[in-house]
């Protein structure tokens, strides 16, 4: 036993001595290597395991920060990362799997998400670390469009001009409005605690306002150019 241990072990170095001979004399074999500029200021470390674990190519700015790695996790998995001067992450990358991520911004505060999870292709935009924003295909090829926190979508028609604007309060209310061709609103449509609000303008102020509460009662409101109510008739709600 003791003998075939020493016959493995010396064919092992055999055959590592022989793959390192096999690189040729200008090959250097190390599991650091450590590059400096003229000064003699370190700039960038080429490791075979770095202290993260990973296999990587890392970049330093002057003043010692880490600017950039370019490397692998143990798994394999590869990693792209830069860094501003703060050290704080700006852009980083990495495969996992068949999901792809690329991240522009920092991680944990503002960013851009561009990726493929779970075999569909998603853009998301973050604040404070929260998706607000998330455009993606599902694997049908069927589009979604994902908003949170108060948001407001707007369909322009002359460059500037809105004509159609989606949005939600901080109520949670949603209203969809309606402008004219010089961008004055027009109609106003929402639901707004627990009535439901449609409003047709002169583009300046509401002139007639129809709404419709939880317990069915309708209401039609006429307003002077002046916004004063001047008649309000109500549907009896019990026929």
């Amino acid at each position: 036993m003791l003998a075939a241990s020493m016959l493995g072990g010396a064919v092992s170095n055999l055959l590592l001595t022989a793959r390192l001979g096999a690189q040729g004399p200008e090959v250097v074999t190390a599991p650091q290597v450590n590059i400096v500029d003229s000064a003699g200021q370190l700039r960038a470390v080429l490791a075979g395991e770095d202290e993260r674990g990973l296999t990587s190519l890392s970049f330093f700015g002057p003043d010692g920060a880490l600017r950039g790695v370019v490397g692998s996790e143990p798994d394999g998995t590869p990693v792209l990362q830069f860094n501003d001067g703060e050290g704080r992450v700006r852009l980083a990358a990495a495969v996992r799997g068949t999901e792809t991520v690329l991240t522009i911004g920092d991680e944990t505060s503002n960013n851009i998400l561009v990726g493929s999870l779970g075999g569909a292709p998603v853009i998301g935009l973050a604040q404070a670390g929260q998706t607000r924003m998330q455009l993606a295909l599902d694997t049908e090829g069927r589009p979604s469009l994902d908003l949170q926190g108060e948001p407001t979508l707007n369909l322009l028609g002359r460059p500037g001009q809105r004509a159609i604007g989606l949005s939600v309060d901080p109520s949670g209310s949603p209203f969809l409005s309606l402008y004219d061709s010089e961008g004055a609103p027009r109609v106003a449509m929402g639901a707004v605690q627990g009535t439901t609000v449609i409003n047709l303008g002169d583009g300046t102020r509401p002139r007639l306002v129809l709404g419709v509460t939880n317990d069915g009662q309708g209401t039609v409101g006429f307003y002077d150019a002046n916004g004063t109510l001047v008649r309000l008739e109500e549907a009896d709600a019990s026929r």
